[in-house]
């Protein structure tokens, strides 16, 4: 892994100062690489590259980034692994191409050289990159940014008066001194609304985030503003044909080269484990490529209601791990959190548990960690959404159908219930009764009406113009009979919009784009790297993720001889590789801290407060009320806890 960073100035601006800006960008991401530091500069000063390493593969200095071509034409910057550079690098030599290096990164590099901005669909794995070409002169110098299928690495851009600007990091962008810290009321309501902030927004207005499977082709030259170009999208087909037995195989072959295919490096590496499925799946499926040690790491709590010690350690025993385990206590996360918060970059609800276990990963001397995540999201294993969301969409469309029950409805909610789930049931009523709608109801954090309440009024008002949520997820998961007008106002029963002909195939992309990749992916990448640690998600595998999303739902669902527990076709797959106790698990108990605790001491009394211009200080200290009494969950404290502190 590393940190990438690029200044690119506009045709009629001066920057005299541009490789001091590098090096200030690369210095706020040292934490992503440790290892070494590289800045390029155009001959002609107006454009710039920095790169801060992690090594992973190729420890030499060969794989020094940003990485030039042999007349030095074609440089790049970049931050991800490529897991079939092998593969890429073999055809290319048999094409005459030479290799210097033994790094992913010379692939991507004599790729674009063979093969110009057809090489981005052809990596698979975790990758943001950056490749500046001048071989045609300065004068038709090109830029090309891009991000990976799934969007696993991260990549911010800026287009502003003086440069074109891009970051693996906002603090990075914000260290080049040509982007402003003024918050997006889109950004910071879509994150209220859903517990992250959703790209492409950000927290500030002036920066954006590449969105998955997209490049940028920016002309040095030209004054246009950049325009993402989307090379992939997920499967909306189903494959009606292929048989369970058929499906079992396909997957379980998918899985196990994902997993192997990821246990190439030069460093220490492991695997994070939980003691839930995915994570044993994953741990499962290292043992069988490899007869060599495996280190693996979870954390354990005091509160046994949250340890899923017994779990974790069957699981390691099982492959014979050298396994290490973290006590984390609300103590630690007090002492912590200064340091938690500078690595978020953006809020997020989420985050902290993946701080710890990387932190521990380190500590037991892993460069690498393989994770579970995204298992659920293929596999529906989210009961509140894959579950719930369509039940409540019938419930809604019932609603809707009698003239007035649904205002009556919503009206006797608010009256009667006030915890927090009941609140976005109540603002769900008011809204055309979709999938989109029934899944944020679920899914996302404060309702619609208490964002509002939390929000300054000009704050609300141009979010609301900017930024439609239910849209968002409708577009997101790509189903167009989803997709409504954001200035529509509330709707008559005939308005009701088409339930999609799988739900869970639906729930399963959006998912995908946007809990997963604005959140998981997200606050995975900066925890980690907070410890210069890379974390691999084979799970999220781009062919694995093809195929099953193309499964018939029912092969999903179809249950495992003698099993009864979450995401059964994974659980079939596996088989007897997880021990019986992982195995014949029945509850889904998630990777979850003991918040609700520990916000009841003197942690949330001594961060939460309004945040200038952004809050009300009323609807701030409801928020306390409320939760002291119980009446909402604790992610919704700790999200103004965290945006008082990082926004």
């Amino acid at each position: 892994m590393c940190g990438i960073a690029g200044i690119i100035l506009n045709p009629d601006q001066e920057l005299p100062d541009l490789t001091a800006r590098l090096r200030a960008m690369a210095a706020a991401m040292r934490h992503r690489g440790p290892d070494d530091e590289g800045i390029y500069l155009a001959a002609n000063g107006r454009s710039g590259l920095a790169n801060r390493r992690l090594a992973i593969r190729d420890l030499s200095p060969a794989g020094h980034m940003p990485m030039g071509s042999d007349d030095e034409t074609v440089w790049i910057t970049y931050n991800g692994e490529i897991y079939n550079a092998d593969e890429l690098r073999t055809e290319l030599e048999t094409a005459g191409y030479h290799f210097r290096s033994h790094s992913d990164t010379e692939v991507i590099l004599r790729g674009y050289e063979a093969w110009g901005t057809a090489v981005v669909p052809r990596l698979r794995g975790m990758f943001a990159f950056a490749i500046y070409d001048r071989r045609s002169g300065d004068e038709e110098a090109r830029l090309l940014p891009a991000r990976d299928h799934l969007g696993i690495k991260p990549l911010y851009y800026a287009q502003t008066a003086v440069a074109f600007i891009f970051a693996s990091e906002l603090k990075a962008m914000l260290a080049s001194g040509l982007v402003s810290r003024e918050v997006d009321p889109a950004g910071l309501v879509g994150y209220l609304q859903l517990g992250s902030v959703p790209n492409p927004r950000t927290i500030y207005r002036a920066v954006q985030g590449l969105p998955p499977a997209s490049l940028i082709q920016l002309p040095l030259a030209s004054k246009r503003r950049p325009q993402p170009e989307t090379y992939w999208e997920l499967p909306q087909d189903e494959d009606a044909s292929i048989t369970p037995a058929a499906a079992q195989e396909q997957i379980a072959a998918l899985l196990a080269e994902a997993v192997r295919i990821r246990l190439v490096s030069d460093v220490p590496l492991g695997a994070f484990l939980s003691g839930g499925l995915d994570s044993s799946a994953v741990v499962a499926l290292m043992r069988r490529a490899t007869n060599g040690p495996i280190r693996t790491c979870s954390m354990i709590f005091a509160e046994a209601a949250y340890s899923e010690a017994p779990y974790a350690r069957a699981m390691a025993a099982a492959v014979g791990a050298e396994h290490y385990e973290r006590v984390v206590t609300a103590a630690d996360l007090q002492s912590e959190l200064p340091h938690i918060l500078a690595a978020m970059d953006q809020p997020s609800v989420d985050g902290v548990n993946t701080y710890f276990v990387s932190q521990t990963a380190r500590q037991a001397g892993l460069t690498v960690a393989l994770s579970g995540l995204g298992g659920d999201e293929l596999f529906g294993g989210y009961p509140n959404t894959f579950g719930e969301a369509p039940k409540l969409l019938q419930g809604l469309r019932a609603a809707q159908a009698i003239p007035g029950a649904a205002g009556l409805a919503s009206w006797g909610i608010r009256q009667f219930h006030r915890h927090n789930g009941w609140l976005r049931i109540a603002d769900a009523l008011q809204q055309p009764a979709s999938l989109a709608n029934a899944y944020l109801a679920r899914r996302g954090l404060f309702a619609p009406s208490e964002v509002q309440a939390l929000v300054n009024a000009e704050i609300w008002q141009e979010a609301s113009e900017a930024f439609d949520p239910i849209q968002h997820v409708a577009t997101r998961a790509g189903a167009q009979s989803e997709i409504r007008n954001p200035k529509s106002e509330i709707p008559n029963p005939k308005s009701q919009i088409p339930i999609p002909k799988s739900p869970m195939a639906w729930i399963s992309r959006a998912e995908l784009r946007t809990y997963t990749h604005h959140q998981l992916l997200r606050d995975t990448d900066v925890m980690s790297m907070a410890h210069s640690l890379e974390v691999r998600v084979p799970l999220l595998d781009v062919r694995l993720v093809a195929a099953a999303l193309r499964l018939p739902v029912a092969i999903k669902q179809r249950p495992a001889p003698g099993l009864n527990g979450p995401k059964p076709l994974l659980t079939a797959v596996l088989g007897a590789q997880l021990p019986p106790i992982i195995r014949q698990r029945r509850d889904k108990q998630g990777f979850t801290f003991p918040f609700a605790v520990w916000l009841q001491g003197a942690l949330a009394n001594e961060l939460l407060h309004a945040a200038p211009g952004l809050l009300q200080p009323g609807a701030v200290a409801k928020l306390r009320a409320d939760f002291a009494h119980g009446r909402i969950h604790w992610s919704r404290l700790w999200a103004v806890m965290v945006l008082t502190a990082v926004a």
